[in-house]
């Protein structure tokens, strides 16, 4: 008999250890068929041993536990998650809602500065309407001393103006509703127009000025917007006047800086500005110590400057010493000089000693105002001037009396001025008749509509009493040279 060779099981045991090979093989396929029928489902469960076999008990426990961990863990995501939407969704909403607010807010502050500035705007044209009459006059000329109060009502009245105008400026810049005409434009003619401008304060202030150009400078053209850029330069150089020394300087300087800017510079010898008040500068309706001194101001223009160039892709700074003085400069985009940029010189002159005629209808409801008009037309003899309070009225006064020039106020009780407008260009006998605007309402969405509804011309108030008379001169001529 052979016996086994030492090292080998016998046939028994081998046959043994295939039975639980197998039985551990079908175990851990059930177990393993268990697991992919849960990740199916996309849910976690417990396996369940099909065998009494020890080590598939086993490792079905261990699995289990890992299991049980595993749904604690995603049990816990879950949470988690639904938490974070929770909170998502809060703060979405408080989100949704302040900016819901903010536009409610904005649209408010609009609104309120818009009307707010009619209702200004409406005094202010008779104070400085009846202060231009009043100096302007031919038959009563004001003595000296009447003159010089007169003239004080008039600066008055327009430095209320400048500071409504710069107030808008600045909501429009907040809410991005700033237009800019961006183009090439000639520095020479912006420096010029503005020095014309700013004259009579340097005059009044006192205080020299000097050109510090290079005299051989060529000028080149300047990136933005013509009358933004002159309202900067103006800024800068009213305010050298203004806090300056009754002997003091004023200079302006202008050259190109490395090679893709033009740099204006204004600088004065005046009162210079104290180092720890620097940072305070450009904050609105600061003064910075100068709100109980005579000088006029109110804090908007200097951050109203910085935020034109800035908006017209250009830089402002400024250096200052306290009692030696200021230099303020913005620099903007170098580009070639316009062709025909003379033709941004051209005015038209007004000649207020021609004697037009013909009949004026003016439909305004507020007494001063008209009152204005009549006194502004009645230097001329040959022209009739018709009035009424309300739109309605105006209409079937305009029907009867088949007017020359129709000036109409937009705010009106009832009917207002658009509406009026667009129904008597449906008329065939007065559809021709001019018609001027005049209101305190200067949001361009105003222009446009008026423009729309076939209103040839708009003022807005307070007016320019030459530039107003030069309109109706031109509408009365036109009207006479047809008739005849």
């Amino acid at each position: 008999v052979c016996k086994p060779s030492q090292g080998y099981a016998p046939m028994s045991d081998v046959a043994d250890m295939d039975n639980v090979t197998g039985s551990l093989s079908a175990g851990i396929e059930d177990l393993a068929e268990q697991l992919r029928r849960t990740q199916l489902d996309g849910r976690l469960g417990r396996v369940d041993p099909q065998t009494d076999d020890p080590a598939i008990q086993s490792l079905a426990a261990q699995i289990n536990h890992i299991i049980a961990k595993a749904s604690s863990s995603v049990d816990r995501l879950e949470d988690a998650n639904r938490d974070l939407d929770t909170l998502i969704r809060q703060r979405t909403a408080e989100l949704e809602h302040a900016r819901i607010t903010a536009e409610l807010n904005s649209t408010a502050k609009s609104k309120f500065l818009a009307e707010m500035s009619h209702e200004l705007r409406t005094p202010l044209n008779s104070i400085i309407g009846f202060s231009q009459l009043l100096l302007d006059s031919k038959k009563d000329v004001l003595s000296e001393r009447q003159g010089k109060q007169v003239g004080h009502i008039l600066r008055g009245g327009r430095h209320l103006l400048g500071l409504i105008n710069n107030v808008l400026d600045l909501s429009k810049i907040e809410n991005g509703n700033l237009d800019l005409n961006i183009e090439a434009v000639d520095m020479d003619v912006v420096i010029t127009e503005s020095l014309q401008m700013i004259t009579p304060l340097i005059g009044t202030s006192g205080v020299t000025f000097e050109n510090r150009t290079d005299p051989g400078f060529d000028m080149p053209g300047a990136l933005g917007d013509f009358m933004r850029i002159k309202q900067c330069l103006i800024n800068l150089l009213s305010n050298a006047c203004k806090y300056n020394k009754p002997d003091g300087k004023i200079w302006i300087d202008v050259r190109v800086f490395k090679d893709q800017w033009l740099r204006i510079t204004v600088g004065d010898s005046g009162l210079g500005i104290p180092e720890n008040k620097h940072h305070e500068l450009f904050r609105p309706f600061s003064r910075l110590g100068r709100e109980e001194t005579d000088i006029e101001g109110s804090g908007v223009g200097l951050v109203l400057t910085r935020l034109l160039v800035h908006a017209m892709e250009g830089v402002l700074d400024f250096e200052s010493r306290e009692g030696e003085g200021s230099r303020f400069w913005f620099d903007l985009p170098i580009t070639e000089k316009p062709a025909h940029a003379d033709a941004q010189l051209e005015m038209t002159p007004v000649d207020l000693d021609k004697r037009p005629q013909g009949l004026v209808l003016y439909i305004e409801d507020i007494a001063s105002n008209v009152l204005l008009m009549e006194d502004m037309l009645s230097e001329y003899t040959d022209v009739q001037v018709l009035t009424a309070p309300t739109a309605e009225e105006g209409i079937a006064m305009a029907l009867d009396e088949l007017p020359d020039l129709i000036i109409m106020d937009l705010n009106l009780s009832g009917m207002n001025g658009i509406d009026a407008t667009r129904y008597i260009r449906n008329v065939a006998s007065i559809r021709n008749i001019p018609i001027f605007a005049l209101t305190g309402d200067v949001q361009e969405t105003t222009q446009e509509r008026c423009e729309k509804a076939g209103i040839d011309k708009f003022f807005a108030k307070p007016f320019k009493v030459n530039e107003f008379l030069g309109a109706v001169n031109e509408v009365l001529e036109q009207r006479l040279g047809r008739l005849l």
